[in-house]
C-alpha cells in the first residue's frame, strides 16, 4: 500500500512541477445575435460562460466574449475571456481559430494577468475545443 501511495505522490508532484500549463474548461455557449447568408453562411455574436481547472490545482470561472463566422463548413472566430481563480487572480486570454465547424485547434495569447498569472503574459498557448448540446469542452496546453 505504501508503494502505490509513494507512486501516486511522486506523478502528482511532477504534475505539479512540470514546465506545461494546461488547462480543461466546460462551459456553456450563447449567440446573442446571428446574421444568416442566403448560402447558409454566418456571422454570429458568441458569449460563453464556464468554470476551469489547471494542472497546478486552481480552478475558476471564465466569461468571454466574441465572434465568429462560418463559410463554406468552415470556422473562423475571436474571443476575448475574462477569468478568476480560487485565490481572486485573474488573467485575460483571446482565444483564435480558423478551423472546421463544431471543434478544432487554435491558439490562446495571454493578454494580462495578476499575480500567479503575470509569467503567461505575452505566451502563445495551443487549444482544442469540441463543441456539443450547446456546450463546450476545451483543453490547452502551454509551455512555461
Amino acid at each position: 500500500m505504501q508503494y502505490i501511495t509513494i507512486i501516486y505522490i511522486f506523478f502528482l508532484s511532477t504534475a505539479l512541477l512540470s514546465d506545461d500549463y494546461i488547462i480543461q474548461w466546460n462551459g456553456e455557449l450563447k449567440y446573442s445575435q446571428t446574421i444568416r447568408y442566403p448560402n447558409d453562411s454566418t456571422y454570429k455574436i458568441i458569449q460563453s460562460f464556464g468554470f476551469w481547472e489547471d494542472n497546478k490545482g486552481y480552478y475558476g470561472k471564465q466569461n468571454c466574449l466574441g465572434w465568429s463566422k462560418n463559410f463554406d463548413k468552415s470556422e473562423t472566430l475571436e474571443v476575448n475571456c475574462e477569468a478568476i481563480d480560487n485565490d481572486g487572480d485573474k488573467f485575460w486570454v483571446i482565444l483564435e481559430r480558423d478551423s472546421e465547424i463544431g471543434a478544432g485547434i487554435g491558439n490562446a495569447t495571454y493578454l494580462a494577468g495578476s499575480g500567479k498569472y503575470n509569467k503567461l503574459i505575452g505566451k502563445t498557448c495551443k487549444y482544442a475545443v469540441n463543441y456539443s448540446q450547446g456546450g463546450f469542452f476545451y483543453k490547452q496546453k502551454c509551455k512555461l
